[in-house]
């Protein structure tokens, strides 16, 4: 990866949303979503909704170059670091490729 793309900055990733108090979920998502973004070209910052009843969580990202992304992450298993980090490189990578927009690409899954 070239040094300009390393992650050098401590406030790599910011949380736009503010914490209500006494939510302990939040913080630990957020940590994951940080987690998730570390190795990733940024700065960026991170807004994040709650679906209390249900359990989801909606995860926007941006970047000070116009990317933005937006994730459902509706179960567990969505909200792991690694899952968060796997839809972001996907993301990514239709961002790179200038297929931002036109929606997902079946890729056999």
């Amino acid at each position: 990866m070239e040094e300009s793309l390393m992650n050098t900055d401590p406030r790599h990733v910011t949380l736009l949303t503010p914490m209500p108090p006494g939510e302990p979920e939040e913080p630990a998502l957020f940590s994951r979503v940080a987690q998730a973004l570390e190795t990733l070209p940024g700065p960026w910052r991170v807004g994040l909704t709650h679906g209390v009843e249900l359990g989801w969580w909606i995860v926007t990202v941006y970047r000070e170059d116009g990317f933005e992304c937006t994730l459902l992450l509706e179960g567990l298993a969505q909200q792991t670091a690694s899952s968060i980090r796997d839809q972001m490189a996907d993301a990514l990578q239709r961002h790179f490729l200038g297929l931002s927009g036109r929606g997902p690409v079946d890729i056999g899954r």
